[in-house]
């Protein structure tokens, strides 16, 4: 395996909520071993929140300077992409969404000029994001645009629990109709290739939640089961995916170990995140997979009411940047094979 270490853009998030102080703590606490970073965002909020002898080791650049140097650059390298602009205190504003927006175009312009291999995105602000010119409601969809991979998904990871999120932010009375059959056969496709590749796991078992209470109890409480979420399972089969479902959904999350599952499709929101926050909210990883980057995220919000308080955990931040590099070693070993 190429030992070098994984380079990492991460980005800080907003400056008015907690993303600061969790890059500061990550910074004073050691980066994960193996793992050099670009810590990319509003530098002065960073240093703000940084014990003043770990502040003084952090060399800064510019985002031009840092796309010019390259592979020559010290790490762990801030690179500032505020511009003076001041994001306000207590919640969210045009400049906080400028500068996360900015912060993630510059991620992905070192990730195509080949000098990181993985993004790890700090919290940010769907509606800061909106008020600084930004028409996406998060991460996924601007990752997705800046890609150019409209069939991304989200799934969440806590150790060998991975959750696909199917629909994601939309009123449940949508849900139903969301559900497709195609919808199901791409995302749980999506999965088993993300085990595949990121978990080097040769031969996955995706569990496929059901829509409705008891699996539908025959249609008796919804005919989704029958029309719709069976004769997926049946086509991924048939393609070659060891999918299985569809399973009730309030025994599926205590019984995935014992289906051998590798990774679970809920079919929307909460249905998936709420067992997930539930049992690993503090390690949790929000990944992005169906992007040519490896992508992991905290799994929590800006928190602006604690930012600058002290009762931030940088729990789920670390496990990000740990899951990111793990998988970006396992893509360099199968590259290499």
């Amino acid at each position: 395996m190429d030992e070098k270490p994984v380079r990492i853009a991460l980005t800080i998030g907003d400056p008015a909520g907690i993303g600061p102080e969790l890059a500061a703590s990550v910074l004073a606490g050691g980066a994960p071993e193996g793992i050099s970073l670009y810590l990319i965002g509003s530098v002065p909020s960073l240093k703000r929140c940084l014990p003043g002898r770990t502040s003084e080791g952090i060399e800064t650049a510019t985002a031009r300077e840092a796309l010019d140097r390259g592979f020559e650059a010290p790490f762990p390298l801030a690179v500032d992409v505020a511009g003076g602009i001041e994001a306000g205190n207590g919640g969210p504003s045009a400049g906080g969404g400028i500068v996360s927006g900015r912060a993630v175009e510059l991620a992905v312009d070192l990730f195509k000029e080949g000098l990181v291999e993985g993004i790890v995105t700090g919290p940010v602000s769907k509606e800061a994001l909106r008020m600084g010119g930004y028409p996406y409601n998060g991460h996924t969809s601007m990752l997705a645009d800046l890609f150019a991979a409209p069939r991304c998904e989200m799934m969440m990871v806590s150790d060998d629990l991975r959750i696909l999120i199917l629909t994601r932010d939309i009123p449940l009375r949508e849900v139903p109709a969301a559900v497709t059959r195609e919808r199901i056969v791409d995302g749980a496709a999506a999965a088993d290739r993300a085990v595949r590749e990121f978990w080097d796991i040769g031969s996955p078992r995706i569990l496929v939640a059901a829509l409705n209470p008891h699996a539908g109890d025959g249609g008796v409480n919804g005919m989704e089961e029958i029309e719709v979420i069976g004769p997926a399972i049946d086509e991924l089969r048939a393609g070659g995916v060891d999918a299985v479902g569809p399973v009730p959904a309030d025994t599926l999350f205590y019984r995935w170990r014992d289906l051998g599952g590798d990774a679970i499709v809920a079919l929307y929101h909460d249905q998936g995140m709420i067992p997930f926050k539930a049992g690993g909210f503090d390690r949790g990883v929000n990944m992005t997979i169906g992007l040519p980057v490896v992508r992991t995220s905290v799994c929590h919000g800006t928190a602006y009411d604690i930012a600058g308080s002290g009762k931030a955990e940088p729990g789920s931040l670390r496990a990000a940047l740990e899951l990111a590099g793990r998988c970006c070693r396992v893509r360099r070993k199968k590259s290499m094979v």
